[in-house]
């Protein structure tokens, strides 16, 4: 079906270049809107979401900062009271008001999260008996596979509170941008303590930077659901046991991040490569990812249709758009799309760059 649906890959332009720049645009704007409901690009649910995700996790890391702050600074009464006061958020509003919290990589892990638990609410509203592989794979002959499912279970264990919602575990983040927001909300309090306190800013530093060196002292981003999922798909993998059967039954038992590593050892991909390719606001990712996968049509059609019935994030459009990734599917060499997906097996600074200069040519060229 080499139709006008596969000309974007068949044709003189780079598709990998625009497969990149397409996937790294809805995070650009993602970043920029996320916080604005008139002009986001992102659903209301998938806002508010977000948002609140946001918040938790902000709140988390200052309330951790705040402890350990309040304890050292007790002759401070003021800002001892202060800091000791849960109920009121400090660092938090002097991070908005700044428009610091507006960032590419952050608002990638939000959207993330968002979509991950769509998939697992879905999934634990249909059905009686929800975790079923992941029960199997516990119980498997293997002891890597296993241990691997088991460390699964608990680190999605960690993703919601007691009533279902989405939370941030304290190893959820990548270790850089874990520091990075330690580190913000770290600047926040400071700016808060001198200009409010009136603490000299050379007793702020120093007690600021031990607080943020302990909170970060130890983190293993090893123990995340991401780490997790790619350490028992590439055992999985290993073993020859990472089939289209079982690539299925990970999305629909609503197993994302689980099928999102699993896709990604199929094709050489680390986990966050996988993502982005699989979320292109166009719709040709996973056909792209399937398609360099080897998967079979009949297994790819199972899945296009799962992904589809979560929503517009992974079809670029509302509604169903089965057929269309299914054509595109089809219409695609199984050699051009491993070839598409070589650009994300290189240094990702490499390929940031190429984003960032893709988007700004089309954004030159349209308003042309």
């Amino acid at each position: 079906m080499g139709d006008d649906r596969t000309r974007d890959l068949h044709g003189k332009g780079d598709a990998a270049r625009l497969l990149l720049a397409a996937a790294r645009e809805r995070f650009s704007v993602a970043a920029t809107d996320l916080l604005l409901p008139e002009t986001a690009r992102l659903t209301e649910w998938q806002r508010l979401t977000a948002a609140a995700l946001l918040s938790r996790l902000i709140r988390t890391i200052e309330d951790g900062l705040r402890a350990d702050l309040a304890e050292r600074l007790a002759r401070h009464e003021a800002l001892h009271a202060a800091f000791s006061s849960a109920h009121v958020p400090i660092a938090q509003p002097l991070l908005e008001r700044a428009q610091v919290l507006r960032d590419p990589e952050l608002s990638t892990v939000l959207v993330r999260r968002v979509e991950e638990h769509r998939f697992w609410k879905g999934q634990r509203d249909r059905s009686d008996s929800p975790d079923r592989l992941l029960r199997q794979l516990i119980t498997d002959a293997d002891a890597a596979v296993s241990a691997e499912a088991m460390a699964v279970l608990i680190a999605r264990s960690r993703r919601f509170d007691r009533f279902g919602e989405p939370v941030f575990a304290r190893t959820d983040l990548a270790a850089d941008l874990q520091h990075k927001l330690v580190w913000m909300v770290a600047a926040a309090l400071r700016q808060y303590m001198v200009q409010h306190h009136a603490v000299p800013s050379r007793e702020a530093d120093a007690v600021i930077a031990e607080a943020a060196q302990r909170q970060l002292a130890g983190y293993d981003e090893g123990t995340s659901l991401e780490a997790a999922a790619t350490r028992l798909a590439l055992r999985l993998d290993e073993l020859g046991r990472l089939d289209d059967p079982l690539l299925e039954q990970m999305l629909d038992e609503g197993l994302l991040p689980i099928f999102v590593a699993a896709i990604g050892a199929r094709v050489a991909l680390n986990y966050e490569s996988a993502w982005e390719v699989l979320s292109d606001p166009r719709g040709l990712g996973p056909a792209i990812l399937l398609r360099a996968a080897g998967c079979g049509r009949n297994h790819a059609a199972a899945i296009f249709l799962i992904l589809n019935s979560r929503g517009r994030m992974f079809s670029g459009q509302e509604g169903d758009a089965s057929e269309h990734q299914l054509g595109i599917f089809e219409g695609t060499d199984e050699a051009l799309a491993r070839d598409i997906l070589r650009l994300w097996q290189v240094d990702p600074g490499y390929r940031a760059a190429i984003a960032r200069l893709s988007t700004r040519v089309r954004s030159i060229g349209d308003a042309a």
